[in-house]
């Protein structure tokens, strides 16, 4: 089981969920709104109170429509996003089995043989207990092993003691010839660490197990993510993980990302300076980070505000979730959730390895590249969410193979070409945004073929034609909120709900 260390402090901020209409839109462009619903609850009001406060404007738009999105803060956390979560199955609670452990030895159990070779010495001598008319006899030099019966734990050992009229076999008179023992060598070992091997045994075996998930080439430049990672899991992370330790792989992972994401310039839960228990205790009193927006989706998740890199598990670094003890996925990450905190770089693709990643939320911040391909292999994720970067490139065929996403939030970055059909595969999606790209084509047809769509925003983008007849078709139930850009042809409110200049 798990503990977290007692020094960290916890400043969790539970968001509930649910619509809400934005009454005006905040200067800084196209806005996420979700119209209210009539039974909106108090939760509901105290969310919009929350999330006006902490409204930003944004510097790449500048319109004023009261019928244009709001911040996909808002727009997210709505209850058809909620009501959508898979519920996460509790696995039974199994005895403890202990795997290659040494049985105890009954008394009625026979005894544990012992076999041990005996050194080369001049000669080995079997002994017989001493009995009546027993006879002591010594055998010419013979190399054999001597087989020991090892005494059983509270065993009684039993001493016969000489009975009188011992035979004894004098020696024949001749020469005698004396064997010497030949002098051995005593091999030194390397001295072991906790692993039970040595620290160069241990270093080549990492880097070994870690050459699976990135280029072996990128270990040997020092200044790559890739080798910033393996240095600190092997020289520097207190936890001194083994080779064939289970969380080996997540741990590198998260270390990977946050050498790839410039963790060091970050806002808040940043590496200690040093490693040592007094700069690791004030780097986890510097972290407030909290997975605020899915605490109230999982609130059995492990989690914590300690900084990254520190010593403590993966799970409670700040903006991390990991999955209960209880569950099919225990300890695996669930949830990164990083909102404004000076993230920079390129997405790794060993990102692949957290595959029960759920949430994946890096918004408002400098990232750049593409998304990877292999964040296709990210079959359990539920929402994706990376607007407001510096994200380019297409965007990649393997986002249309994330059959459980339910939000896709893409928008003000600098994506171009087409939006896909093959789009309409997300038939789990309720929310996509790819506003302010630079995107172009048609709108897909398909997105008429997703059954719970609630949220589409286009605008911003270099569309052409008009909205498809099958998007249309969804008004106004399922689909709720539909923006487009006004040169597009669409019907105002029966088809789109607003449009953008």
């Amino acid at each position: 089981m798990m503990h977290i260390n007692n020094r960290m402090i916890i400043k969790a901020v539970i968001l509930s969920f649910g619509l809400v209409q934005a009454s005006a839109a905040a200067e800084g462009g196209v806005h996420d709104v979700v119209p209210a619903s009539s039974t909106a609850t108090s939760r509901g009001r105290r969310l919009t109170r929350h999330l006006r406060l902490r409204k930003k404007a944004h510097s790449k738009v500048a319109v004023k429509d009261s019928n244009l999105l709001n911040d996909e803060d808002v727009a997210f956390w709505t209850r058809h996003l909620v009501g959508s979560i898979p519920i996460e199955q509790a696995r039974p609670t199994l005895s403890p089995t202990f795997v290659g452990s040494v049985g105890t030895i009954g008394p009625s159990s026979p005894p544990p043989v012992l076999m041990t070779s005996a050194p080369t010495v001049g000669a080995i001598i079997e002994t017989i207990a001493p009995t009546a008319g027993a006879v002591i006899e010594t055998i010419a030099p013979t190399v054999v092993v001597i087989e020991t019966i090892a005494p059983t734990v509270g065993a009684v050992i039993e001493t016969i003691a000489p009975t009188v009229g011992i035979e004894t076999i004098a020696p024949t008179a001749g020469v005698v010839e004396t064997m010497t023992p030949t002098a051995g060598v005593v091999e030194t070992s390397p001295p072991t660490n906790s692993c039970g091997i040595t620290p160069s045994e241990r270093e080549f075996q990492i880097k070994d197990n870690l050459s699976v998930i990135s280029f072996p080439e990128l270990f040997d430049q020092a200044e790559t993510p890739q080798a910033q990672a393996l240095n600190w899991i092997i020289t520097d992370d207190a936890a001194q993980l083994c080779p064939e330790d289970v969380s080996l792989v997540q741990r590198y992972t998260l270390a990977l990302f946050y050498f790839a994401m410039n963790g060091d310039n970050w806002n808040e839960c940043s590496a200690p300076a040093e490693y040592d228990p007094a700069s690791i205790d004030l780097a986890n009193i510097a972290c407030n980070l909290t997975t605020t927006n899915a605490t109230d989706l999982f609130p059995t998740d492990i989690s914590g505000t300690n900084a990254w890199l520190s010593s403590d598990s993966e799970c409670t670094w700040g903006g991390v979730s990991c999955y209960a003890e209880n569950t099919a996925n225990a300890f695996k990450v669930n949830v990164i959730e990083m909102e404004s905190n000076g993230l920079s770089g390129t997405l790794p693709e060993e990102m692949q390895e957290l595959t029960a990643i759920r949430f994946l939320a890096l918004e408002r911040g400098e990232i750049s590249g593409t998304i990877p391909n292999s964040f296709g292999t990210l079959q359990s994720l539920l929402l994706l969410d990376l607007d407001y970067n510096e994200l380019t490139g297409t965007l990649p065929d393997a986002l249309w193979t994330l059959a459980s996403l339910r939000q896709l939030d893409l928008n003000n970055n600098n994506f171009v070409g087409s939006l896909s059909e093959d789009i309409g595969l997300l038939t789990e999606l309720r929310f996509i945004q790819v506003d302010n790209n630079g995107l172009t084509g048609t709108i897909p047809s398909s997105l008429g073929e997703i059954p719970n769509i609630s949220l589409i925003g286009l605008s911003g983008n270099a569309f052409v034609g008009g909205a498809p007849s099958e998007v249309c078709a969804l008004r106004p139930s399922p689909l709720q909120t539909f923006v487009v850009s006004c040169d597009i042809e669409c019907e105002i409110p029966e088809c789109c709900t607003s449009c953008v200049p």
